[in-house]
């Protein structure tokens, strides 16, 4: 009550600040007693501890029977005031030195022993014991002076204090903020502001420059909102980016001049129509209004799909995103639309080219395997049979070695013409590789249905073929396994159809076998090969070769990818024959730590010997990824080596990615945590999903060499695109590309011309080669470590 009654601020300001800094003075000499307290103990502490170094000193002395030099170290050590008494006993307790201060101080003494240890390198043994007596007299004399001063000064601090307080008020405050309070009131009585006069630099001076400030400030502001309004509108309108916005029925409510541009719209024809007047297909329209339903329930929209039409009519397959504006007197939704027409051509050409064969234009072995498996699934309950057949064409190397691969391609598509001529609209025909076809035939009731299709696609193929004018003949050895009575599982049942076909061209060719269990050769080969597998580490019976990876840009070699051969006596037994079955075993896990081992102590005697800079390309199966030792091992492996995980490139398949879990997104983080590269290999040849690119840390994409042959083959330049297209997105994404199988200048030109950015390897430049004799290639061709037989043919085709 009574602060109200006072109508001065300095007398109000003196009433309040009397208790809080008298509160203060106590507080601060409280504060004060406990740190001269503090001090005290932390000095005596101090005193101890160093006193205690000195039994360290005399140990040797004490040991040596040097009574002279302890007695100076005594002596030394009663120059301290404090110190009363010193006192050195030997090892059986007997004074060897007593010294006593003359000045005995008032209070209380502390006595102190210490150990004196002896110590040097054969013995510690303990020479005898240090007591002192310590007194406090200079430690307190040094506290009462401390709180003396302190006292003192806070009681004049305190007075200071208070008078202060009185003059800055009585001479600085009073006139500025009476002209504050007078500008106030007449701003608010009148709306018209007085500048105030004052001409100090202090904080009076500063907030009165502050107050004049204010108003100009407020002046401008208006100006400023205006032209931040113009500006965000003409950023809205110039953005590269389709950007419109919507309210929560989907009505939109603006667009940038760049969506209008790029969509070919003019603005009225666009705003208060709704969204769902520019779809494609009317029929969706409840479907977008899901979508913003859900829009505005979770605030934000990302990647929705939408198939729209634009001012030409013309259908947009876009991406939108949105979120709802944050501010109350805008509400509605802010979108931007990414037209993705482009990509999802080009991804359907590509999905289309991991399901089809390049060459024949029917499925490939991809496409039928997941046929196959979706067909025999269907089928699971009812057990409606169907034959399966193997088909290869009988001499077509013969052709291909006589003729060229140009003649034994167009030979596949004109007997792909004529087996499809045979077929029945249901059945299923496809390429499994090279000269195999595998044809499914629906539904038969008995095995004549299949032998009569058999018989003539026989028929057919042995017709003349009349190519580079010239009648080629050859035929087909067809092989039959029917479902479900030789095999109820995919790969079991065209293992049989393949087995059959070996049966019929041990048979003379141009005839068809039916499968029969008495197989026993395949399958004694296939066990066989399988016995090596399990004692090949053990017996040496695995060998690696290199073939190197060239740069196209620095026409050197830069890395070489290990290629695994299985010795079965003087003989190599190519990976085809060998991997499935270890894949199929087991065995690809030891095998494949094998091979990581073998390619990175190979790796590290290269880099002493040829270049440090080379890396090393490591095939790692599907099964062996996804095993549970294999972080452990590869983490290993770098520490054995002393490598660093750049220097090794992870080649994985295509069909790994398509195991969409959360064990291999694991191991994928952790290999590009630790640095490791990783690689597709045989890209374009299996599912070849874009998404998955985006989703896993991929590095490098290996082109696989069907493609190469294709662009080599390629003379008008119009399927060159796809190949183009690869590169142009890896690039695009960061990734690196190699193209595998370069076997003539041709095909290094063609890709020379698509891009010099990227590396190739192939029998152009070597062949997989064992390690000594790649060190001796690699140390003919190279100089400086850049290969002159790079150089040499890569200017040859320039």
């Amino acid at each position: 009550m009574l602060l109200k009654r006072l109508n001065s601020l300095k007398l109000k300001l003196l009433i309040i600040l009397a208790p809080g800094a008298t509160l203060a003075l106590m507080l601060a000499f409280s504060y004060t007693f406990v740190q001269a307290e503090k001090q005290f103990t932390s000095d005596l502490e101090a005193k101890k501890n160093n006193l205690k170094n000195y039994a360290d000193i005399i140990a040797g002395p004490l040991w040596n029977f040097n009574t002279e030099r302890v007695e100076k170290i005594a002596n030394t050590m009663m120059l301290d005031p404090d110190l009363l008494l010193v006192e050195v006993l030997d090892e059986g307790g007997n004074i060897r030195l007593h010294k006593q201060s003359d000045y005995q101080g008032e209070g209380r003494s502390i006595e102190l022993a210490f150990p004196i240890v002896y110590s040097n390198a054969h013995i510690t043994q303990q020479a005898g014991t240090l007591k002192l007596q310590l007194g406090e007299t200079s430690l307190n004399t040094e506290k009462d002076r401390f709180l003396n001063t302190a006292i003192i000064s806070l009681l004049l601090i305190y007075l200071a204090m208070l008078f202060s307080v009185w003059l800055i008020f009585t001479y600085l405050l009073d006139s500025p903020i009476k002209k504050l309070m007078d500008a106030i009131t007449n701003y608010h009585s009148a709306h018209k502001f007085n500048r105030i006069e004052h001409s100090s630099t202090d904080e009076l001076g500063r907030i009165t420059a502050a107050f004049n400030e204010m108003h100009e400030r407020l002046e401008s502001h208006h100006s400023q909102l205006e032209q931040s309004k113009v500006h965000l509108q003409n950023l809205y309108h110039s953005t590269p980016s389709l950007l419109f916005s919507f309210d929560k029925s989907g009505h939109i409510r603006d667009a940038s001049n760049y969506f209008l541009e790029q969509m070919g719209y003019q603005r009225e024809e666009v705003i208060g129509f709704n969204l769902c007047d520019l779809l494609f297909e009317p029929e969706n329209k409840a479907s977008i209004l899901d979508t913003l339903q859900q829009l505005w329930t979770e605030l934000h929209l990302t990647d929705q799909p939408l198939q729209i039409i634009n001012g030409a009519g013309e259908k947009m397959e876009v991406l939108m995103d949105a979120t709802l504006s944050a501010n109350d007197a805008y509400p509605g939704a802010l979108a931007v639309i990414s037209d993705v027409t482009s990509l999802n051509q080009a991804r359907k050409k590509l999905e289309h080219q991991a399901n089809t064969d390049f060459l024949s234009g029917i499925a490939n072995r991809y496409h039928f395997q997941k046929y196959l498996e979706q067909l025999i699934t269907e089928r699971q309950n009812s057990k409606t049979p169907f034959a399966l057949m193997f088909i290869d064409l009988d001499h077509f190397k013969s052709v291909n070695d006589t003729f060229g691969h140009n003649t034994g391609d167009e030979l596949i598509c004109q007997a792909t013409q004529r087996i499809q001529s045979i077929l029945r609209p249901d059945d299923k025909i496809a390429r499994l590789g090279g000269d195999e076809f595998a044809v499914i035939i629906h539904d038969i009731s008995d095995d004549n249905e299949a032998e009569n299709i058999a018989t003539r696609i026989i028929a057919t193929t042995q017709q003349s073929f009349y190519l580079q004018q010239s009648d080629i003949y050859i035929s087909a050895s067809i092989g039959i396994a029917l479902y479900p009575g030789d095999n109820e599982q995919p790969t079991g049942l065209l293992q049989s159809a393949d087995l059959a076909m070996y049966r019929a061209k041990d048979e003379g060719r141009s005839c068809f076998a039916f499968y029969t269990p008495q197989h026993n050769e395949v399958i004694q080969k296939r066990m066989r090969i399988e016995n090596l597998l399990r004692h090949a580490i053990k017996n040496d019976a695995l060998v690696l070769h290199y073939q190197p990876i060239i740069d196209l840009h620095s026409k050197k070699i830069v890395g070489m990818e290990a290629l695994l051969r299985l010795q079965d006596g003087d003989e190599l037994i190519p990976p085809d024959q060998f991997i499935p079955i270890a894949e199929e075993s087991g065995l690809i896990i030891s095998i494949g730590e094998w091979c990581l081992r073998q390619s990175c102590e190979q790796l590290v005697e290269w880099h002493q010997q040829l270049d440090p800079e080379l890396y090393i390309s490591i095939n790692v199966s599907t099964r062996q990824f996804q095993s549970k030792t294999f972080m452990a091992v590869i983490s290993q492996m770098l520490e054995d080596y002393h490598l660093t995980a750049d220097k090794v490139l992870i080649e994985i398949t295509e069909s790994l990615l398509l195991h969409d879990n959360q064990h291999n997104m694991n191991v994928f983080k952790r290999l590009n945590h630790l640095g490791f590269r990783i690689a597709i290999d045989d890209f374009g040849t299996g599912y070849s999903a874009l998404s998955y690119l985006m989703k896993f840390p991929i590095n490098v994409l290996k082109i696989d060499r069907s493609f190469v042959h294709q662009i080599a083959a390629d003379d008008d330049g119009q399927e060159n695109s796809l190949i183009k297209a690869i590169i142009q997105m890896s690039q695009g994404m960061n990734l690196k590309v190699i193209a595998e199988g370069v076997e003539t200048p041709g095909q290094l030109a063609l890709l020379q011309n698509l891009s010099n950015d990227i590396c190739v390897q192939g029998y152009l430049f070597a062949k997989p080669v064992c390690a000594s004799e790649f060190t001796r290639n690699f140390t003919h061709i190279s100089g400086s470590s850049e290969c002159r037989s790079v150089n040499k043919i890569c200017e040859e085709t320039d």
